[in-house]
Parts: structure tokens; sequence; C-alpha cells
């Protein structure tokens, strides 16, 4: 349900459509593949070559465009503006614990939220405004999640009840949907980003699952882990592939892997995601997760 005939969902949905045709060689999803994932990781056993040839190269496509990504200018200042003002980084955070309660009220999945906290950074890497006033943050919140929300769910509610969970700030419909376009304007409607669970098809391939309640509890874990931390503003100087590498480790030490088993695994996994062009990145990221496992800062996973 929409609010205004200005940006009927019908419309949303042509133009998503219409977007993805003209960009599915360069972007095709990476949630598409996370839907299936266990189904087919399961029953695939050993795979065959040319499977394997094309998670090469699909690995291959996400880390050049997680490359492009991170390295971009505009977002690299935008890294810099959060370690510099206290104000903005706070504001952030109170916009995301805010998405959090909303995605929790709604029954939102785990991505439609990390999705939206990626909207959020990446409008605000591209706006140039002097100072990002208090209510400008929670308008674009809002925009974010009703956006993320119509990429990834079923059901979405109107404008109007998506403001719930104790916001500082109530937006007519209109005014709303005027930042969500000017958030695909700036996006350049590129609603699809790498982010960690870009990766979790690559991840899971090499820890090799018996069972479905294995795959159901990392899953878990994973998600879990990954809520918990998008909120801190240190992680956005990580590229998704080394968080969701660090993510995936500190998962399997809850599950009580052996050490030698995640040491082959991280081998593995640092052979194929090129870490060694990112120096001491994953133990930098490696040590945050820890971090907050170990102050209880978990938030509860759908």
């Amino acid at each position: 349900m929409c609010d205004s005939p200005n940006l009927h969902c019908n419309e949303q949905h042509w133009f998503m459509e219409e977007q993805s045709k003209e960009q599915s060689d360069q972007e095709s999803s990476p949630f598409l593949h996370y839907q299936f994932m266990k189904q087919e990781k399961l029953a695939e056993g050993g795979g065959g070559g040319e499977a394997e040839e094309d998670d090469e190269l699909e690995l291959q496509s996400l880390l050049s465009r997680e490359e492009r990504a991170h390295s971009e200018p505009l977002f690299c200042s935008y890294r810099d503006r959060l370690q510099e003002d206290s104000a903005l980084d706070r504001s952030r955070r109170e916009a995301i614990k805010w998405t959090h309660r909303v995605c929790q009220r709604y029954a939102f999945s785990c991505i439609t939220e990390i999705l939206s906290v990626d909207y959020f950074d990446r409008l605000l890497a591209n706006i140039r405004i002097a100072e990002m006033k208090p209510w400008m943050v929670q308008l674009v919140a809002v925009a974010c999640l009703s956006l993320a929300a119509k990429v990834n769910e079923t059901h979405v509610p109107t404008l109007s009840a998506f403001q719930v969970e104790g916001p500082n700030y109530m937006f007519e419909p209109k005014t709303v949907q005027r930042m969500e376009l000017l958030v695909l304007s700036k996006l350049e409607w590129r609603m699809n980003p790498v982010a960690p669970f870009s990766f979790l098809n690559h991840i899971i391939g090499r820890l090799h699952f018996r069972t479905s309640s294995q795959m159901d509890r990392f899953m878990t874990l994973f998600e879990f882990s990954l809520l918990a931390l998008i909120s801190d503003s240190r992680f956005i100087r990580h590229r998704p592939s080394v968080i969701a590498a660090a993510v995936s480790c500190r998962s399997m030490e809850k599950m009580q892997y052996e050490g030698s088993q995640i040491g082959c695994f991280l081998n593995a996994l640092s052979n194929s995601l090129e870490w060694s062009e990112v120096g001491r990145m994953f133990e930098e990221c490696y040590e945050l997760v820890g971090e907050l496992q170990f102050k209880g800062a978990h938030v509860n996973c759908h």
C-alpha cells in the first residue's frame, strides 16, 4: 500500500523491474542467492566444475563492485565525517536503533534492515549539507526503511504506519515520498548493493554443513551479530567481504568449532577474498565483532 498516487507501489515495482533489466549483468541481486542458498548448498553435494566456475565469476564481480564502492571519494569523505562529527555519529546511531525497532514490530527480515542502513549511509555520503539537523536524519531513515521494505518485503505498511516506535518527528506521506525520490536519484537506482550477505553463498560453500540445523544455527548467529554492529560507525571502514568473514568466524566460535577448523576456513577465505590487499583490516574487524559480543551488545534477529 502507498499513501499517494505520486508514487504507487505498482509504479515502484515497474521501475525496479526496468532498472534490474538494465543492470542484470553487472548487479544481479545478492539477496536472491541468499534466499535459496540453504536448499541448494545442502542438495548439491560436491558440485561440478561449471558451478565452481560460476561461483568464482560471481565472487570476482562482487569484489570488483565492492572495491569501487569502498573507494568512492564521497563515501570515504563520509566515513571521515562520522569519525570527526560526534553529533552526526550519534544521530546515525539513533536512526538505526529506531529502524531496528520498526523492523521488529513488522517482523521485517534482517536483509531489509541491512538494506535500509546501506541506503541511509550512501545517501548521507552523496548529499552536501553543512549541518544535518535531527529532523533531516529522521526523514532519511523513514524513507530508506520504506524503500528497503519495498525491495525486500511482501507486505509493506503505509508511510504513516512506518512512523511508529517513538520517532522524534512525524512527516506527511508526501514529504517522505519526496525523500524517497531523492534517495533513488542519488543512489542512481542501485538498490541491491554489495553487503555482507552478498558473500554468504561463497562462505557457506567452504563450511560444508552436513545438516539443515547446523546451517540454521549459523544463519541465526550471523544475522544476530550483523545486526549488533551496523549502528557502530567503526564498521563502515571495513569492506562487506571482511565483515562477512569476521562475523562468520565469530559465529563458528559460538558453534564451538575447533580452532584448527576455523583456521583452515579462514585461510581459504583469505585467499579467495584477497585480504592480502587489505592489510590488517580483517584482524581489526574481527576484534570489533568480539568486542560487541563481549559487551553483550547483540540485538534479537527474526
